[in-house]
């Protein structure tokens, strides 16, 4: 499984409303691609494990993690008009983001282990 995954903060001047638009829009193309196995949204919390946590920079107030079966149901998203169409409302209402792409296995797959060290 690719995982595709996007840490983000909404420019500070949006507007509720415009919110909104941006999450549907998130939503809907994502929901209507059929590349897209599987599209979680989150909002950062506060978690107090009762040890000191330490994130670096500032961390980033939202989360968005699209799932695909493979490189190429990935590509395909990368490429769809409506990508093109959500990239371009992403950079009008993103203040800052990070993005990264990861190859993810299962706990209980025999690669979970050679996954992470090679």
């Amino acid at each position: 499984m690719i995982c595709h995954i996007v840490l983000f903060d909404p420019k500070p001047s949006l507007s509720t409303a415009d919110k909104r638009v941006f999450a549907q829009a998130v939503l809907s193309v994502t929901t209507r691609l059929s590349s897209v196995n599987r599209t979680t949204i989150g909002r950062r919390i506060d978690v107090d494990p009762g040890y000191e946590r330490s994130f670096g920079d500032k961390p980033y107030e939202y989360s968005a993690v699209f799932e695909f079966r493979d490189r190429e149901s990935l590509m395909a998203y990368l490429v769809a008009p409506e990508h093109a169409e959500l990239g371009r409302l992403f950079w009008e209402s993103c203040a800052r983001t990070i993005i990264a792409e990861t190859e993810a296995v299962d706990q209980t797959a025999a690669s979970a282990i050679d996954n992470l060290v090679s």
